[in-house]
């Protein structure tokens, strides 16, 4: 069923590509939050090779269960809220943390990537919304936050994470599409004086093509994987 609903996302994702002019295929990061070892090593097997967690407990013990050939193909990203306790208690290096979403974090962040060792690859996660609780960078704070974020020593800045709005009951996409194009356009514009922002994580099940229409390099898609019958 896993490798099925892949194939059908896939050709989704290349129909998006296509409609927007586009000759690359974006990466799909499947998320594996509240799934098991075994559909984990299907969709692994199926041939999606990044994975995304949203709790550093959970993370930490499917990294800890994968630690075989299998494993070892996989390239992990944190999707999830940052807590600085969590980041101290739990925080291995992995392949990238998409969702730091203030320099208090970062701070953080950076002192247990050098602690490590290592230089740990980030997102900025951008609240376009501006809804109350959301978290991430407003768009008139991203310009400061780049330079803060790029000039702590164990962070490297890769682009940015966007998170749509709750899909739209009716079924429109016009406050998705919106609020995309906003982020496409920041994410060009911030790429103009700061190349390395070269990524841009925008899309999840619901809204994937839309992401991919507005110039997303990555999207993160779960339960379309992993569900019978609904992609």
């Amino acid at each position: 069923m896993i490798a099925a609903n892949l194939a059908k996302i896939r050709a989704r994702m290349a129909a998006a590509s296509r409609e927007a002019g586009r000759a690359d295929l974006p990466r799909l990061v499947g998320v594996t939050k509240m799934r098991t070892i075994e559909e984990i090593r299907s969709l692994v097997e199926a041939g999606v090779h990044h994975l995304a967690e949203n709790r550093w407990e959970e993370w930490e013990g499917k990294r800890n269960a994968l630690r075989d050939s299998l494993g070892e193909k996989i390239s992990w990203h944190f999707i999830g809220a940052i807590q600085g306790r969590a980041i101290r208690k739990h925080y291995r290096p992995l392949y990238r943390v998409d969702s730091l979403d203030n320099l208090s974090h970062a701070r953080i962040l950076s002192e247990q990537a050098s602690g490590n060792g290592v230089k740990q690859e980030v997102l900025l996660e951008s609240n376009l919304l501006r809804e109350p609780g959301r978290s991430g960078f407003l768009p008139e704070e991203l310009e400061k936050g780049v330079e803060s974020v790029a000039s702590l020593p164990g962070l490297v800045i890769r682009g940015l994470m966007i998170m749509g709005p709750i899909p739209d009951p009716s079924g429109s996409r016009e406050k998705t599409r919106k609020v995309f194009e906003e982020a496409g356009e920041l994410w060009i514009r911030l790429k103009g004086h700061w190349p390395f922002l070269g990524e841009l994580s925008m899309g999840m099940s619901e809204d994937f093509e839309e992401g991919i229409r507005c110039g997303a390099t990555e999207v993160r898609i779960g339960r379309l994987l992993f569900e019978e019958g609904i992609v």
